[in-house]
């Protein structure tokens, strides 16, 4: 789908070639290569060398030596540039009949850091002036927590706080990524560092309308940098609507993913926050679910485990490894059996729900069981007699009730507001 990456120059040729081997694995729409270092009479050739079918875009009238270069595949797709800087190249993606689908920003930040500030109030900029599913991605430059750098110096709050409030502001999220945390290092053996500043940025909308989209940051080959890949998986399968059932509870790891996804920072508008954090943990209790969704399978499966288990302990009573592997599977048999129960007893509940709303003769069976169950026939009365007539029954009730509570006083007629308020004895008239 798309590809970013910091290729640190083009103009070795046996790096050219190696970045042109990996593009041509992945074979995205749209490929963002920065800090090309190739002059404006020379892009021509380099490009013929990467050998990519499709159409380029850069950003040589704004910077020298053409910091970004955006690749499309246009058999696929259309891009129509709003707006080029030193700093980005926005744009705007289209299916080939013209359809819009979403606002694309390439990023090539400065080193400094004033710089980079003129780049967020531009973002900022784009924001207020556009609609619609936005994904902005490249070299940012910049870290965005504490834990973004690894060796040299510590990292200080006012380094990022102004990604942070553009963040906020436009109401961008960092997405989730599968691959390497850090994406940039200096490759040095004596005093290593090691930084997360190459990233991808998208907004609600470009989530929603891209649910299947992974990011995989890939290690970084022949770059300094690693290569960000946003792709949607070519098996498309139909995907079931996500169901929380009650009986997820009851797993080992369900309060662990919970947390573990919950506590997982998200950046942006707190609806936004919220979105993206009941995304990612539907994701997660999926992957949780996974592996165990089918409990009669596993339950199976435990049992000619522990055949097997036994059957070997009978020839070898004494061998220490199969007794405890005996005690292990028993164990997760009888641990599968009680999921099965729990999530058979609410699955019942489920069932009677659905069959409630279907005004059903099981229903009103049920109804009427329930009603007797909580209708009083008799009842025991102060003087020891025994109620069975049920206006006998409502009148022990409310004198037993009215005893409890006591009576209204019919001499105290009201209270005396003023005296309320000024704080004097309260009288009575």
């Amino acid at each position: 789908m798309i590809v970013s990456w910091n290729t640190r120059g083009l103009n070795n040729i046996g790096k050219l070639k190696e970045i042109s081997s990996h593009l041509h694995e992945l074979r995205p729409n749209i490929s963002i290569l920065i800090e090309t270092r190739v002059k404006r009479n020379n892009a021509e050739k380099v490009r013929a060398k990467l050998n990519l079918p499709g159409s380029y875009a850069n950003n040589y009238t704004s910077y020298a030596n053409g910091r970004i270069w955006i690749h499309w595949n246009d058999s696929n797709i259309d891009l129509k540039i709003v707006k080029r800087s030193s700093q980005y190249i926005h744009c705007g993606v289209y299916s080939n009949d013209g359809t819009f689908r979403y606002w694309l920003t390439a990023i090539y930040a400065h080193n400094q850091l004033e710089h980079r500030r003129i780049l967020w109030k531009n973002l900022d900029m784009l924001f207020k002036s556009q609609q619609g599913a936005w994904c902005v991605l490249g070299d940012f430059n910049n870290v965005l927590t504490a834990r973004d750098r690894g060796g040299g110096n510590l990292v200080t709050e006012k380094e990022y706080e102004d990604l942070h409030n553009m963040m906020d502001a436009t109401g961008l999220g960092e997405m989730d990524n599968t691959g390497e945390f850090f994406t940039w290092s200096n490759k040095q053996s004596s005093n290593p560092i090691y930084s997360r500043i190459d990233r991808v940025l998208v907004n609600v909308q470009w989530f929603q309308e891209n649910v299947d989209a992974v990011l995989h940051i890939h290690p970084p080959s022949i770059s300094d940098h690693a290569l960000l890949h946003i792709s949607i998986p070519k098996v498309r399968t139909t995907t079931r609507i996500f169901r929380f059932s009650n009986h997820l509870t009851d797993l080992d790891d369900y309060d662990a993913t919970v947390k573990h996804s919950w506590l997982k920072p998200a950046r942006g508008r707190p609806m936004c926050v919220l979105w993206y954090k009941l995304q990612r943990l539907q994701r997660d209790l999926r992957n949780l679910h996974k592996p165990k969704n089918d409990i009669k399978r596993n339950i199976e499966k435990f049992r000619v485990d522990l055949l097997e288990a036994q059957n070997s302990l009978r020839t070898n009573r004494l061998d220490g490894e199969l007794i405890d592997k005996v005690k292990r599977i028993t164990d997760e048999l009888i641990k599968w059996n009680a999921l099965e129960e729990s999530r058979l007893r609410k699955q019942t509940k489920v069932d009677w729900l659905r069959k409630g709303d279907d005004n059903s003769t099981f229903f009103y069976a049920l109804l009427k069981a329930k009603q007797k169950r909580k209708t009083i026939s008799m009842l025991k009365k102060a003087d020891g007699s025994i109620a069975t007539n049920q206006e006998d029954i409502e009148k022990e009730v409310m004198d037993f009730y009215g005893g409890l509570m006591g009576t209204g006083n019919q001499v105290h007629t009201h209270i005396d507001i003023q005296a309320m308020r000024e704080g004097k004895q309260l009288t009575w008239e």
